[in-house]
């Protein structure tokens, strides 16, 4: 009974999270643009003022109704979380390719004798040229600065910027640390993993480039064609019976 009275006088998070979620994206943090949530805000405000008003504009010279008006400002709302979550998309592709780089030069810096937490936070100082890669790293170096487990830190930050691979990884290290065995089995392990994926991708990108092609063909090069030579002579074929 008290617990069902303290239930009806706790806040109601669920209801305050749809609605959160409803106005900013979870994308945000891993965007790579540096934006918060009053950034995120504000563009979105400003984005759907500013397209009502131009659409208010062009309906002093053309009839329109006011329902243009509300679909302009939606679409102006809705915008900037549509290019959030598009840099996010880029990012994450940006850090699939970045762990493979990760991977390598730490297996090959454990290969030349350095002990793989040394390995670690070298490469964290030079970064691996991915926003969300380079991020998880650098906390988990300073993480382990401070005194923290370094794998541990690594798997954190790594799950929370959706970096499943790279906790992987150190969940996979910390496992092996603990029975005593080498890292340079996992790194390696992994490297091929990264690797096959990785070659996975580029075929399938490779496979989409002939569809590309022929609807670039059909939308651009045949309706020139069409005008340019097949039409003409039809018009000529038909000029020739007709006289």
């Amino acid at each position: 009974m008290v617990r069902r009275h303290l239930a009806l006088l706790s806040p109601r998070p669920a209801a305050e999270s749809r609605f959160r979620s409803l106005l900013i994206t979870h994308e945000l943090s891993r965007s790579g643009l540096g934006w918060s949530e009053i950034d995120l805000l504000r563009a979105k405000v400003v984005a759907a003022l500013l397209a009502a008003a131009l659409v208010a504009v062009v309906g002093l010279v053309i009839p329109i109704g006011p329902a243009f008006v509300v679909a302009a400002a939606y679409a102006g709302f809705v915008t900037p979380t549509v290019y959030v979550e598009r840099a996010a998309s880029r990012c994450r592709a940006d850090a699939e390719r970045a762990l493979v780089a990760l991977v390598e030069w730490t297996e090959a810096l454990v290969a030349s004798g350095r002990p793989v937490e040394t390995a670690l936070v070298a490469v964290a100082e030079r970064g691996v040229g991915s926003v969300l890669v380079d991020g998880a790293i650098a906390a988990a170096s300073r993480s382990y600065a401070l005194g923290a487990p370094l794998f541990r830190a690594l798997a954190r930050e790594g799950s929370a910027a959706g970096l499943t691979p790279l906790a992987r990884v150190a969940v996979e290290l910390e496992r092996t640390r603990d029975l005593g065995r080498g890292a340079l089995t996992v790194l390696r392990d992994e490297r091929e993993r990264l690797r096959a994926s990785e070659r996975a991708r580029s075929l399938d990108a490779a496979g989409r480039v002939e569809g590309r092609l022929m609807l670039v063909l059909v939308l651009c090069y045949l309706p020139a064609l069409m005008l340019l030579v097949v039409i003409p002579l039809f018009l000529g074929l038909l000029d020739g019976l007709f006289v």
